[in-house]
């Protein structure tokens, strides 16, 4: 009993005293000595029922919060009632407690078998019947505070999802990119937690060229989603740096290195496509290698060179631009590494040729305007949804 009273030193008694309790038994004595004993410490919402087939009526109209049950009845045995209440998702958590004057140990396990919570013996000894029922109810208190808790922490993860989501360029916004440009950019996104850590951005620069960037964040979730925040606001006011990639990267590392803890890093890839001049200027910091593709030849797909330190890991680390040709006759998939390291079912992941084979047999020598959304239906086909990481991809093309 010592445990029980210590845990049950901790129960405000006041927010477990009005708890329903349903108290079954066919005896009238030991009815009305339950709830006798009940009482006398103060709890004052008790209900009192002489079978098993009336205590499922009540229990499904009023929702107890506690059944005191006794196994040995007519109509609806203890046992019964054990598994029916279970059976149910409404009622499969009500803590149940049974009492027998049964000494067979075979008996008694049936009864936790068959969903009792706890067991008492007759007959009843008041000091335990109250600190059992005393620590049922507390445990459920704290399960129903936990939810709440959890619910609330949900409730709250959903909001930020929803604000990360918003940062992320608009359908609307690649409509206006698309009218202005001819660029077409589809994309996809889908974090494996509530948040995640990759991240990208497009838009229009002065000079009709478009500035595109994708990240991705060490770690996934909360951390990483804030940092996304981070890097989101340091690319405000940058304009005049997109025609220079190598700078806007080298200035982003700086900052980042001023901002992100110890041991948390980024990758990038930050381009800048120009239809006027059919080229595209990029810079990059360790991300995944995109692939440059050729709508009409099947020899010409490329991984581009992104070799270049993670951002925020050393404040004096330079950035190389590179140039390449990018025109009607070209595709540009970017990914974060999600696409090419998570296992297939085969056991096999898309890393090196993997992927271009895969683009290879949906591009077959002609323009697909559906290119990203089936290499992403193929990947989950394949991968049998299971993404332990962020995943974000974009397809940049003139169809």
């Amino acid at each position: 009993m010592n445990n029980l009273d210590n845990s049950i030193e901790k129960v405000s008694f006041e927010d477990i005293s009005n708890r329903k309790i349903l108290v079954v038994d066919d005896a009238q004595s030991l009815l009305d000595l339950i709830a006798c004993i009940l009482k006398k410490v103060g709890f004052t919402n008790i209900h009192l029922v002489k079978n098993g087939q009336e205590a499922m009526e009540i229990i499904t109209s009023w929702a107890p919060d506690l059944i005191i049950l006794d196994l040995m009845m007519p109509v609806m045995d203890g046992m019964e009632v054990c598994r029916q209440v279970r059976s149910s998702e409404k009622t499969a958590s009500i803590p149940i407690i049974v009492q027998t004057g049964m000494d067979d140990n075979k008996e008694r396990l049936k009864a936790f078998e068959s969903g009792a919570s706890d067991l008492i013996t007759k007959p009843i000894n008041a000091l335990e019947l109250v600190a059992r029922t005393k620590l049922h109810l507390h445990n459920l208190l704290l399960t129903e505070e936990k939810l709440s808790y959890q619910q609330e922490i949900n409730d709250e993860l959903a909001m930020a999802k929803e604000v990360q989501k918003n940062l992320l360029p608009s359908p609307c916004s690649l409509v206006k990119i698309r009218k202005q440009t001819k660029l077409n950019i589809s994309s996809f996104f889908q974090p494996s937690s509530a948040l995640g850590g990759d991240f990208w951005g497009a838009k229009t620069l002065s000079n009709d060229c478009i500035g595109f960037y994708i990240t991705d964040f060490s770690g996934h979730g909360v951390v990483s989603a804030l940092n996304t925040i981070r890097l989101h606001t340091l690319m405000f006011d940058v304009d005049d740096q997109w025609l220079e990639p190598s700078v806007l990267l080298t200035n982003l590392n700086q900052k980042l290195c001023d901002m992100l803890p110890t041991g948390q890093f980024a990758t990038m890839i930050l381009g800048v496509i120009s239809p006027e001049d059919k080229q595209m200027h990029y810079a990059a910091s360790a991300a995944p290698a995109p692939i440059l593709g050729s709508w009409s030849n099947l020899s010409k797909y490329e991984y581009l060179d992104t070799t270049g330190l993670p951002l925020g890991i050393n404040k004096s680390a330079t950035y190389k631009t590179h140039q390449i040709p990018f025109d009607k006759e070209n595709f540009l998939l970017c990914f974060s590494d999600a696409l090419i390291e998570t296992k297939m079912t085969t056991g096999e992941t898309l890393e090196d040729e993997g992927l271009i084979k895969l683009l290879k047999n949906l591009a077959t020598q002609k323009a697909n305007p559906d290119l990203l959304d089936q290499v992403i239906a193929t990947f989950f086909e394949n991968s049998g949804n299971n993404l332990r990481d962020d995943l974000t991809a974009l397809c940049f093309d003139y169809l």
